[in-house]
Parts: C-alpha cells; sequence; structure tokens
C-alpha cells in the first residue's frame, strides 16, 4: 500500500512554522506546528517525545503518524537549507 503526504506552509512565527498536511489529492485538513531551529540547537532535546516536536493542532485530521512523516521532510530541508520549505510532500 502507497503512501502519499503533503504538506504546505501556513505562517512562520520566529522560529516557529505552521502547516496544514493531508493524503495527497484531498483537503489539507491537519495542521501541526514545528520549531526545527530549536531542535537543531539542542534547545529542544532530540529525545523529546515526537508528540512535543511535532505539535498537532485541533483539526478534522489528527494523525500524528502522518504529521511526523512530513515533519522528518521539514527537517531534511531546513537542516539543508536554513529554511522552512513552502511545500513538499512524503512518497512510499
Amino acid at each position: 500500500m502507497a503512501i502519499c503526504i503533503e504538506f504546505e506552509l501556513v505562517e512562520v512565527t520566529g522560529t516557529l512554522a505552521r502547516y496544514r498536511y493531508g493524503s495527497c489529492r484531498r483537503e489539507l485538513d491537519g495542521v501541526f506546528e514545528v520549531d526545527v531551529p530549536k531542535l537543531l540547537s539542542g534547545e529542544t532535546s532530540k529525545d523529546a517525545p515526537m508528540d512535543e516536536v511535532v505539535r498537532l493542532l485541533p483539526s478534522k485530521l489528527m494523525s500524528q503518524p502522518m504529521a511526523n512523516r512530513a515533519f522528518g521532510k521539514i527537517y531534511k530541508y531546513y537542516s539543508a537549507n536554513g529554511e522552512y520549505p513552502v511545500k513538499g510532500g512524503y512518497y512510499a
């Protein structure tokens, strides 16, 4: 079974980014927040639970595993480019 998740940047406030996410070709109705710079600097421990690193916000779609997969792509992009990606996806 294929997994297809898309995400889109909503806003960045300071170092905190808010993203919409969801299954490909569907409405992006999930929302989560991440703060990659705090994770990279060590301010947020790399041992912190994922639900503290990827904070789901109340929405129709609240899937921690889907948000975590999107976060993996966001983290890699931020680590390489020093900025949050505007759009992206996870495909497996």
